[in-house]
């Protein structure tokens, strides 16, 4: 607030929001010989029954996967969270259970779109409704949008998914637009950000390492809040991870 005379104006503070999507993993914090496949797993609802047999061993689902991505992706939320005015909503997609919220409980389970067929990828996804619950979530106005997803995570959303967002996204697949910024997970990335200096755990960890790699560059501005306002614009944000890996190509 700030005060002239006898006039009083109030600014409003911008905040920028995140959605950050990551995907289950085969590596997990616990598993079950008796631990529920696919075919197992009926329904989106089907969970609380799964949790309530394995109350034991079921976590919220940032805690449940222990793979570099996962591990990488969370300390990254954990970070942009320090950061004022940046909100950061972090959700999983599991092929077993759909898209889950951070701290949604999740039972061991053994089910993954990795290991599937593309016609078996579109089944399981219509099952469970994906396309539409993704839609639905990307259309709570964040301001930006970051796809930790591989290939087959990807198509599960639906072939049109990505093509008809229009909030500024970086993803890992698909054609880029105006609003999506396509980040080659290669190899040749890896070891370019690694020459830079970047802890990067190779290209299976490379979604995650980039997002704690963009927030930790945002935390060594004066403003990290206005920093992070900037990625809104994807060129900007598409330059500056070029950047970042002295990547050959900035445009």
């Amino acid at each position: 607030m700030f005060k002239n005379s006898d006039t009083f104006y109030y600014f409003e503070e911008v905040v920028v929001r995140v959605l950050v999507v990551g995907s289950c993993g085969k590596r997990k914090l616990y598993n079950s010989p008796k631990q529920p496949k696919c075919q197992d797993i009926n329904s989106n609802s089907g969970i609380d029954k799964w949790v309530q047999r394995f109350s034991k061993h079921s976590v919220p689902a940032r805690d449940m996967y222990t793979g570099p991505q996962s591990l990488e992706l969370v300390k990254a939320v954990d970070l942009l969270r320090t950061i004022p005015n940046v909100e950061v909503q972090l959700v999983i997609i599991s092929a077993g259970f759909g898209i889950k919220q951070e701290d949604d409980l999740i039972p061991p389970y053994d089910c993954s779109f990795t290991t599937m067929k593309m016609a078996e990828v579109r089944k399981r996804s219509n099952e469970l409704k994906l396309q539409t619950s993704f839609t639905n979530l990307t259309n709570n106005g964040f301001n930006l949008i970051y796809l930790a997803i591989g290939k087959r995570y990807s198509a599960a959303l639906g072939k049109d998914v990505l093509s008809m967002l229009q909030t500024p996204t970086v993803a890992f697949h698909g054609p880029e637009s105006d609003y999506l910024i396509r980040i080659p997970c290669a190899a040749e990335t890896v070891k370019a950000f690694t020459k830079c200096g970047h802890k990067i755990h190779g290209v299976v960890g490379f979604k995650g390492d980039l997002l704690r790699v963009l927030a930790q560059y945002a935390l060594e501005k004066t403003n990290p809040g206005t920093e992070v306002q900037k990625w809104e614009n994807t060129n900007y944000l598409r330059k500056l991870v070029y950047r970042l890996g002295r990547l050959e190509k900035s445009n």
